[in-house]
């Protein structure tokens, strides 16, 4: 049962949705900061567990909220075994049906498991509409978003990061966000010898994974981390615009500062 938090009605305020057996449940914020008690039915008798609602697994079927209209009102999209799902969200608030809409992500085209193949959704250019940014068997695919709640058939931007490059979900995390401060995210990785870093050219590709840092990796000469006991956030903790690496590792917390083109880690 995933669950969320985000502003699903565009005021501002933090809303909370979960995806329970029989579907969508939305539990909006007041001005107070209050919840909404849950109402008697589900929002959308879709993207849940049971079988009526999809039979949508938590380790297989990613989903995710984002304003796919620009409209400022988010809308549904998930992953499930035959590609990508899209639910829109109306003015009122109501969620319509969801519509199949690409025959890529999903189980039956390789995504096997959310670990092993991560997926966001993401702008990954300035004209403001989220991409679908998947990390696939073959490396990173690229479906752009049209602005209408649909995208663009997928591409391969990037032979790199995927399982046929020997990247495995249970050793290497993958992430996107701003390293250069542009506004554009980058991809991330934490592989065998240590941090990778792809960054954005601008246009939903990304260049060539030059290695930035020799730890928060997989290897003992990278520091030996491991995803079951290791966790590892990007975040700005220097307020220059750009993330930097914070870890928990064996020893206690570790800091790798973002230097524009490489992290140093004293």
């Amino acid at each position: 049962h995933p669950r969320f938090l985000a502003d699903t009605t565009g005021d501002g305020r933090l809303d909370i949705v979960g995806c329970h057996d029989d579907g969508l449940w939305v539990s909006l914020q007041d001005d107070e900061g209050k919840f909404a008690p849950l109402p008697g039915e589900p929002a959308l008798r879709a993207f849940g567990h049971g079988e009526e609602a999809g039979s949508w697994l938590a380790d297989k079927h990613p989903r995710f909220l984002a304003d796919t209209t620009g409209d400022g009102r988010l809308d549904i999209v998930g992953c499930h075994d035959d590609g990508l799902w899209v639910s829109l969200q109306d003015d009122e608030g109501v969620f319509a049906e969801p519509l199949y809409i690409l025959d890529d992500f999903g189980v039956d085209q390789g995504w096997s498991s959310t670990s092993e193949h991560p997926r966001f959704l993401i702008k990954t250019t300035s004209d403001g509409v989220p991409d679908v940014v998947g990390f696939g068997p073959q490396g990173v695919v690229v479906a752009r978003g049209r602005g209408d709640g649909t995208f663009e058939p997928s591409q391969l931007v990037l032979n790199d990061y995927g399982q046929a490059q020997g990247w495995r979900g249970e050793k290497h995390p993958r992430l996107l966000a701003d390293v250069t401060g542009d506004k554009s995210p980058d991809i991330i990785g934490f592989g065998n010898e240590g941090v990778w870093v792809s960054h954005n050219n601008g246009d939903g590709t990304f260049e060539q994974a030059q290695l930035v840092c020799r730890g928060f990796g997989y290897n003992e000469g990278a520091g030996g981390w491991r995803v079951d006991r290791h966790s590892r956030f990007l975040a700005d903790i220097t307020g220059d615009g750009r993330v930097d690496i914070v870890g928990f590792g064996g020893p206690g917390v570790h800091v790798a500062r973002n230097l524009f083109r490489r992290f140093r880690t004293r």
